[in-house]
């Protein structure tokens, strides 16, 4: 069974997410007109990601990679099945919590990191 280069996927696909959710964020807040709007800017970019990471790699490691060793043993790690726990993991986010906010914010950090992971660990 061939697992890939997973390690190496899993940093990718955690930093990856995370700069584009970053570059997005400057993307909403514009071309700030002082240092306080960039201050705060940084400030809550640390702090996002202090959580996201630590969120990223507790997933990775409970649900993540579990998965992945079993899309490996019983298929052939097509992408299909990676969209498929995303969106599993999305429609569970929604039934625990019923916001469905919250269900598609991390559902689709979810999808991200799972189509980049699958990339770079057969890459």
């Amino acid at each position: 069974m061939n697992l890939g280069h997973w390690d190496k996927a899993i940093i990718k696909s955690i930093f990856y997410t995370a700069f584009l959710v970053l570059l997005y964020a400057a993307y909403e807040i514009g071309i700030p007109s002082n240092l306080d709007i960039i201050a705060g800017f940084g400030m809550l970019s640390l702090i996002f990601l202090g959580a996201y990471l630590l969120i990223s790699i507790v997933g990775w490691l409970f649900i993540g990679f579990p998965v992945h060793w079993l899309i490996c043993k019983y298929s052939n790690g097509n992408y299909l099945f990676y969209i498929f726990v995303a969106l599993t993991f999305t429609l569970a986010l929604y039934y625990w919590f019923s916001v469905l906010e919250i269900a598609i914010v991390y559902g689709s950090f979810a999808l991200v990191q799972a189509l980049i992971f699958r990339y770079y660990a057969y890459k």
